[in-house]
């Protein structure tokens, strides 16, 4: 068996390469090998939120563009992945954290047009009365950004490619990646050999160790992310909430299409390659932020709680492309420290030029791989959870 181009990973961000190499180039032979089943990892497992507003201006303008990717979905696919633009609502505590919002609004949101509105504590309180937020200063809303729908986005990408003619092998890991000379040659599969001129890894939390056995060691830690679910209400929280009080462990809240109240808290810590369960410390803990933040959710019952991931990256900014001194044939996208799933389209769009016409895109010159030995490090500050 032989294809042209490999991509290990069947999440959001391979099958977004995938469709958009096809969609370029249709005579192109693509197959992705996923080793459990389509969006097994951090693709269905997430908050299913789209920002723009982000800290870095590399990210802030990758972040832009796949937004107007995302919200063309639709037309684009045939699959509606019900947007919905209800904002993010960042509750501010201190005076240097207000006056950083400032700054970065000024210098760097504006100019690509997507400034946050400032709301005084006698606006927060009356806009969203069902909120307890203490000694608050001030809040920011970043009214362009929302949720839109994670699973129709993920299997969007898998429909179209497989449409094109991409065949998805699901429950096939890849063991490794086979080297010959200074390119490769393909992966091996349960003992078998499948040939390619390129390979993509974009295996999210996997992707290091796979990495490792090329002799290529990324700046990469997987951290486990848990995430509960209350039963459905009526309607009235309208943006997705970050609590940044210092004792608040990352509180982040919304609400679902369906009613359902969703969050989580950054806590606890665990890192390194893990199972997707759930603790009571996570449970114990964000009940206890959740409802300090909204009373009044202490009347509902949970529904569900999952498990995914962030692959974090030294920097908090994903890596795509390659570096000349790897293997010829291949390449990376991954490293999105919570942000894969908002990165997708761009990404796929990026690395399907590059994969078929060997062209770097300017906005994806800062994600090289290259840029660690470099020192141009992004540093990505703004990580929600």
């Amino acid at each position: 068996m032989r294809h042209d181009i490999i991509i290990v990973g069947g999440g959001v961000i391979g099958l977004s390469i995938a469709y958009y190499i096809k969609k370029m180039s249709p005579d192109t032979d693509v197959a992705v090998f996923e080793a459990k089943y389509i969006g097994y990892g951090a693709s269905t497992r997430n908050g299913s939120h789209i920002r723009v507003h982000f800290w870095s201006e590399a990210n802030v303008v990758f972040a832009v563009k796949s937004r107007e990717l995302m919200l063309r979905l639709a037309s684009e696919t045939g699959w509606n992945p019900i947007p919905y633009i209800g904002g993010y609502l960042w509750l501010i505590y201190d005076e240097d954290t207000y006056q950083a919002y400032k700054s970065i609004n000024s210098h760097l949101w504006s100019k690509y047009n997507v400034p946050v509105d400032f709301l005084e504590p006698e606006d927060v309180r009356e806009r969203y009365p069902y909120l307890n937020p203490g000694r608050l200063i001030s809040a920011v809303l970043g009214k362009q950004d929302g949720k839109i729908h994670h699973d129709f986005v993920t299997y969007a990408y898998a429909y179209k490619f497989m449409q094109y003619g991409g065949v998805i092998h699901e429950y096939t890991p890849v063991n490794r990646i086979i080297v010959s000379g200074d390119r490769i040659k393909g992966v091996e599969l349960n003992g078998k050999t499948v040939e390619a001129d390129k390979v993509v890894v974009a295996a999210g939390a996997w992707s290091r160790n796979l990495m490792h056995g090329v002799g290529v060691d990324l700046p990469l830690t997987p951290s486990r992310k848990e995430l509960s679910v209350l039963e459905p209400t009526k309607f009235f929280i309208k943006p997705l909430i970050i609590d940044m009080r210092p004792d608040s462990r990352g509180l982040y809240v919304c609400q679902t299409p369906r009613g359902e109240i969703m969050g989580s808290v950054d806590y606890p810590e665990v890192t390194g390659i893990y199972e997707f369960n759930n603790t009571i410390k996570y449970l114990s803990t964000y009940a206890r932020m959740v409802t300090r933040l909204i009373p009044t959710l202490k009347y509902l019952r949970i529904l569900r709680v999952w498990s995914g991931d962030y692959n974090v990256s030294v920097d908090h900014s994903h890596i795509m492309g390659r570096d000349d001194e790897w293997p010829e044939g291949l390449y990376v996208a991954t490293g999105y420290s919570g942000h894969g799933f908002m990165m997708a389209p761009y990404t796929g769009l990026l690395m399907a030029k590059y994969l078929v016409d060997e062209y770097i895109h300017r906005d994806m010159e800062p994600f090289l791989p290259t840029r660690f030995k470099e020192g141009k490090l992004i540093k990505e500050e703004m990580v929600i959870g």
